[in-house]
This record gives C-alpha cells, structure tokens and sequence, in this order.
C-alpha cells in the first residue's frame, strides 16, 4: 500500500476505498466518507496520495444544478493494478489477467498432464514468469484446483481428477514465484465470479453449485467463501439421493454426482443409439425432469441448514425449462415454507469463470 506507518486503521481505509470504488465505478470524495462512517478530510487525504500515485484520476463534476460546491468525481485507474487467474485441469492449465475492474485482457490455456505434479508447476511457474513481465503491478495470483484444498497453507489434500494427495502446492510454487499466491478448489472459485459479474445474485449470502463433469459447491457470506473446519463445505455432489444409486468413489452409494453429472449425462445420451429425433426430446425431458427431482432433493438439506439469501445454479441443463420448472415445483411442495419462500433459485445463462474467479480471489486478499 501507500503507507508503512503505525497506521493499521488507515491501511483498512486505503484499501475500502479502493473496494468502493471498484464496486462503485465512480463516485466522489464525500460519499466515500459516508459509506466508510469517516472523516472527508481522511478521504481526501488519501484519494489526494493515490491521485499522486497514477492509482485514482479526477474525472469531472457532479450535481452542478445544486447549491453549494458541486462534487468532483473520482474513478480508479483500472489499469494500476492486475491480477491473474489460474485454473488446473486434467489436460492443462487455464489462465486469465484481469484489471482491477475484473476485466480481462488476457486469456488462454497451456496443455500439460494435470497428473503429473512437477510438470504442472513447472507450467504455472513459466507462465507466471511470462505474463508479470508484461503486466505491471501484478497483486498475486490465484489458481484454482478441483479437489479438498486447504486455501489456508495451500495444500490439496485430495483431487480425484488429477489424482493428487496431500500436495502442498504453495510450498512447491514460492520460492519461485515473487507475488502473493491464493490457492482454492476451482468451484469455490468460480463461486467469487458469480458474486461479481453477476447483479441478479445481491444477496448477503448465497449458495453457489456447479454442475459439471462433477459437482461442487460454495457457501458466500458478505462475499467471502465460507471453507469449513476441514475445507470441504459446500460438497453438494456427495449428498446421496439414492440409496440404491451406482457406487460413488467417496464409497456412498447415490451420491448426486454419480446420478446428474454432465458425464453421467452423456453417457445416458450415447446409451441411446439410434433413435428419432422426437423419441430423443421425449427421452431428454424425462431424464432432466429426473435430474431436476434429484437436485432438488439436495437442496431441501442447503435450505434448512444454512438458509442461505439464494441458491445460484450453474448447469448446463438451465436452458431446459423442464429441468428449472421440476426444481421449483419439488422445493414448493416438499421445503419448509418459510425458507423456501424466501429463498431465490437462481438459474445462471452462461458457465462463471474458475479463472476470473481465481482473479477476483486476489483482489479481494489485496482488499483485507
């Protein structure tokens, strides 16, 4: 930040009004003294040292109609910080830079065996190398992993996809790499681009599920994620819903991702061989009426547990109105009424980005 001194109070300051304004966009001296319950004076001081700084930039004028001395705005430069993104998949590795804005102006992926661990590391390392020499004030790096991960040490403690164990992943990437790292599963992630991208989910807290090859989840309390005492909140995907359902790997039997994954799901499709293009729709809407029933029975456990504001659905079945239409009607007739009213299902239209999220999760670290 701008200040070492003895001021931690006002180092909280620095960075709230750096939040602010990326929430914000652009606002003006006064307010942020407002929402922050300061003084203008300790605003002003610290927007006058990052205008100083190239950080904040004096965009023009507001309420110029209105007595009294108008309200210069102010904006961030959204350019004076950067952050990257990554996520690790089976095949290889997904990387995205953003501005502090969250945009991106770089993306791209790099093949590498996701199993083999020194392979890996050696790819995030070059690439990290690769795009802090082309971006300047890069804050850290985020990188998403699927699996148990401790976001606190930075060690995966299990990843069935990558067949990864107790792998201190930060140990293994610090001494190489010279910014911050922030290391969490890759739903959990993507969970944080929800919250920022998207201005339907405004709720204190939500559930976040990603229907995928697996299932995950993500419990978000004022924006931050919520990990457990074992880090494995949010494991939706292991709740069975069939007790006489295929075997599972976590050793149940039922569990939701062995019976409504995307995997599951094209395995069914190619079971099918050779029909007409009518007896293929028929077929489908039963099986996302079934998939529907399904997920609802799991949610029926988030919204008598942790009651959250909403549930957010990431699935490639949100474009069928059977799938959304069977989970409302299984939660109105089947949840508790109380939350189940008050609870909004929220049906996203496109995938969140792990890798955008992994981005968001450095900002919000940089931001305390």
């Amino acid at each position: 930040m701008l200040t070492k001194g003895p001021g931690i109070l006002r180092e909280q300051n620095q960075k709230k009004i750096l939040s602010l304004l990326r929430k914000y966009k652009q606002t003006s001296r006064k307010d942020l003294a407002k929402w922050m319950g300061v003084s203008k004076n300790t605003v002003s001081i610290i927007v006058d040292q990052y205008i100083n700084a190239g950080i904040i930039r004096e965009v023009g004028v507001k309420d110029l109609q209105k007595a009294g001395r108008p309200k210069i705005l102010i904006e961030m430069n959204a350019d004076a910080y950067h952050a990257i993104g990554m996520a690790i998949h089976h095949n290889g590795i997904e990387y995205v830079v953003t501005n502090y804005y969250l945009e991106t102006l770089k993306s791209g992926f790099i093949e590498v065996e996701g199993r083999d661990i020194t392979a890996v590391c050696e790819k995030i390392i070059c690439i990290a190398e690769s795009l802090i020499n082309e971006f300047t004030n890069v804050l850290g790096i985020g990188i998403g992993v699927p699996g148990i991960v401790n976001s606190q040490e930075g060690i995966v403690y299990e990843s069935t996809n990558l067949q990864w164990k107790n792998v201190n992943i930060s140990d293994k990437l610090k001494d190489s790499i010279q910014v911050s790292l922030v290391i969490q599963n890759n739903v959990k992630m993507a969970s944080l681009c929800s919250s920022v991208y998207d201005e339907d989910i405004d709720a204190s807290s939500f559930f976040y599920i990603r229907i995928g090859d697996g299932i995950g989840g993500a419990f978000i309390i004022d924006g931050s994620i919520w990990n457990g005492e074992s880090f494995t909140s949010g494991e939706i995907g292991h709740i069975s819903v069939d007790p006489n359902g295929p075997l599972c790997g976590c050793g149940q039997k039922g569990c939701l991702e062995k019976m409504i994954s995307r995997k599951v799901f094209y395995e069914w499709q190619s079971s099918l061989g050779d029909i007409s293009r009518d007896a293929r729709e028929r077929e489908t809407e039963q099986k996302l009426q079934q998939y529907g029933t399904l997920l609802g029975v799991s949610l029926i456990s988030i919204l008598n547990l942790i009651n959250p504001g909403k549930i957010v659905i990431d699935s490639p079945y949100n474009q069928y109105e059977v799938f959304q239409s069977t989970i409302r009607n299984y939660l109105d007739h089947n949840a508790l009424r109380i939350p189940s009213f008050q609870t909004h299902i929220y049906f996203n239209k496109e995938a969140f980005s792990q890798t955008v999220g992994a981005a968001t999760a450095v900002i919000h670290q940089f931001e305390g």
